[in-house]
């Protein structure tokens, strides 16, 4: 092998070992390959709540769907800031936005 090819090859090598893969710019910053891994063997969805003249909209990836829209085979039923009803024909279904976080309400002190 040629020193000029050894070089090119060399060359070749140290671009590759420098790229760094392209962040999905529709994901919040810190969303890597990892997290994206994780929703796909948790299937826990990458969903949140965007407020538009005052409806409220689930974000799925890059698109919107309010409430009675079809969000795939189901109807998206209601919308709050932390989950999301979906109808499935008969079959009802709660999404929670945050896992293992619940909203409770604090009573006043006196």
């Amino acid at each position: 092998m040629s020193r000029c090819t050894l070089v090119w090859l060399l060359g070749l090598l140290s671009l590759s070992a420098g790229a760094q893969s392209l962040r999905d710019p529709t994901q919040p910053p810190g969303v890597g390959a990892a997290s994206s891994a994780t929703v796909a063997r948790t299937g826990a969805p990458s969903w949140s709540v965007i407020v538009v003249d005052g409806r409220r909209h689930v974000a799925v990836g890059t698109r919107l769907y309010a409430e009675g829209q079809m969000l795939g085979r189901a109807r998206v039923e209601r919308i709050t800031e932390t989950e999301i009803w979906l109808r499935e024909g008969q079959a009802l279904r709660k999404v929670p936005l945050y896992a293992g976080v619940q909203r409770r309400s604090v009573p006043a002190a006196p």
